[in-house]
């Protein structure tokens, strides 16, 4: 029987009845799309005969904080009980390192391999070459041969046929690898996808997985691609836009999975209404849609938005004087919307320095999404471990890694958040290895969660980058560094997709947004602001200038505000 419910759109409650498993969904930033998966997967796991057979619905996403967010919006329409029994929902990582451990032996990986949780070929090239431009060469040779090519045999023999030096290092590394038997990230999505070459493997996944939701579909490589029609074949329902493309330095090639994904699909609806942004935060993105290829977005529910949000640009003489303000600014919605969450953006981890400075030092709490947040009981695992290594001493940062890895082990928990903690700590100790990091600054950076949510609906201040706020959601977004040079990025190819990344950091805010320049960045003076502010000033209530944005909160309905 077909479910209708008051609360859903027109188009959500089309994907939810469609009763194939192959489709796709065009949804740009704030159209639904969580919500329209989760839909989907109430109405699949309704429909579906499980029976005693014990299959499950895989829910596929890019991040942790994505895949916690899809875990939040699922809880909405599905049971705790029955996402444990029928639902298995994780990133493309996580789903690799599942069948190299479980499956391994088919291509003669034993126990004895390790599944690197830190970048294993930076910190060995770092032992090799001084020179970071050379490293940078051969890690992109590394990664380009294990994107195309899945045996370790296909690999080396793709490695050998380059000439000169970044060929030699990059052979030289490889055997390294296979002689110390470490997995790095670049090898867990082919190394999966060899194992499943055997017929018997993929036939036991294929069983085990009647259908499969993949979020973000614009982001996947050719390889993840195949990774999903290996387990599910064509049952699977993808959803994205390709407006949203800001992976193509990890590989993501959006119209060759586009053409993919429309021979497989029989079909396709596109949502278009936004239902998370105010007015003036959606004319922002669609000032942007001619270098996007976005599609024109209006607001649900205009009349919501009061006045119709904040849209702005500020310049500063300095990065000091651009974090002050914004600081103070975040402080202000704070103090009037205690339970609304304030994202400082910036396009690269280092423009954020100056904000990250000034919290600290002010003693301002606020969650860096480049540090861990950790429940009780895995800060104190954490810390735990931190303490043993003080107490040991070790010949090298492997013996250290080694020794995090069996801490983990010990623990015979091997839950997702542990596994992400354990990551995070591999992390940080290659930070200490080389000296950039002091032992006592990992301990403090352990942080307890506030709250059992995720680190992706907490109120308060977020520090992220353009990037890792992929697929969430904001009050109110600060853009920092919005300069000629840093966005776009000098070394950026694609000015197009860096007007994706701008309008992907825009498109997280709900009631305003903010984009703020500074003419002295450390060292660096007579910056100036980027060229993509041309777009945006071609809007009627875009604001220009700190003062008339002051002007706008100091006349707003704060009431009201908190409420939204």
């Amino acid at each position: 029987m077909m479910l209708s419910s008051p609360d859903v759109t027109p188009e959500q409650q089309e994907i939810y009845d469609y009763r194939p498993f192959n489709m796709a969904i065009i949804a740009p930033a704030g159209c639904g799309k969580t919500e329209a998966l989760a839909y989907r997967a109430k109405g699949l796991l309704e429909r579906f005969d499980f029976s005693g057979n014990g299959r499950k619905l895989l829910i596929i996403s890019f991040t942790n904080q994505a895949r916690d967010n899809i875990r939040e919006r699922l809880a909405k329409y599905i049971s705790a009980q029955e996402l444990r029994r029928h639902v298995t929902v994780c990133n493309f990582h996580g789903l690799a390192a599942r069948i190299i451990q479980a499956h391994g032996n088919v291509i003669g990986l034993d126990d004895t391999w390790e599944i690197a949780d830190y970048d294993w070929v930076s910190k060995t090239l770092e032992k090799q070459t001084r020179y970071r431009e050379i490293r940078a060469q051969v890690s992109a040779a590394l990664r380009n041969a294990k994107l195309s090519h899945l045996s370790d045999y296909e690999v080396m023999e793709e490695l050998k046929s380059r000439s000169g030096q970044i060929g030699q290092f990059a052979v030289s590394i490889e055997n390294t690898r296979l002689k110390r038997k470490i997995i790095t990230y670049d090898d867990q999505l082919r190394t999966a996808l060899w194992i499943l070459r055997d017929q018997r493997v993929s036939q036991v996944y294929r069983n085990h997985f009647f259908a499969a939701l993949v979020d973000e579909f614009q982001d996947l490589t050719s390889q993840q691609l195949q990774l999903v029609k290996a387990l599910c074949g064509n049952s699977v329902t993808y959803a994205g836009d390709i407006a949203q493309s800001i992976f193509s330095f990890a590989g993501a090639d959006p119209n060759y999975i586009s053409q993919e994904i429309s021979k497989s699909c029989s079909k396709l609806i596109t949502l278009s209404t936004s239902y998370r942004s105010a007015p003036a935060v959606l004319d922002a993105v669609n000032s942007l849609s001619c270098l996007t290829g976005g599609k024109h977005l209006s607001a649900a529910f205009p009349s919501h938005w009061g006045n119709g949000g904040l849209s702005g640009f500020a310049s500063f003489k300095d990065d000091n004087h651009e974090a002050s303000w914004v600081v103070g600014m975040a402080q202000h919605i704070l103090r009037h919307c205690p339970n609304q969450r304030v994202g400082i953006i910036s396009r690269t981890a280092f423009r954020s320095g100056a904000i990250k400075r000034l919290l600290a030092s002010k003693g301002i709490d606020y969650a860096d999404w480049g540090n861990g947040a950790f429940s009780p009981r895995a800060a104190k695992v954490l810390r735990d471990i931190c303490n043993g290594i003080e107490a040991k001493s070790f010949n090298d940062t492997q013996d250290i890694h080694r020794y995090i890895q069996q801490q983990f082990a010990a623990l015979e928990i091997p839950t997702e958040e542990f596994a992400d903690a354990a990551s995070w700590l591999n992390d940080q100790y290659s930070q200490y290895q080389n000296g950039s990091l002091k032992i006592s600054e990992i301990k403090s950076n352990i942080k307890v969660r506030k709250t059992r949510g995720a680190l992706a609906t907490d109120s308060g201040i977020h520090c992220l980058t353009g990037h890792a706020g992929k697929g969430q959601q904001f009050d109110w977004v600060f853009i920092v560094g919005f300069e000629q040079g840093t966005m776009p990025y000098y070394k950026a190819e694609d000015k197009n997709e860096e007007a994706r990344i701008l309008s992907v950091m825009i498109s997280r805010a709900r009631i305003g947004f903010v984009v703020t320049s500074a003419s002295t960045v450390g060292k660096q003076s007579g910056k100036k602001h980027s060229e993509f502010l041309y777009y945006l000033q071609k809007n009627s209530n875009f604001i220009n200038g700190h003062a008339d944005i002051v002007k706008w909160c100091s006349a707003a309905d704060w009431s009201a505000i908190a409420h939204m």
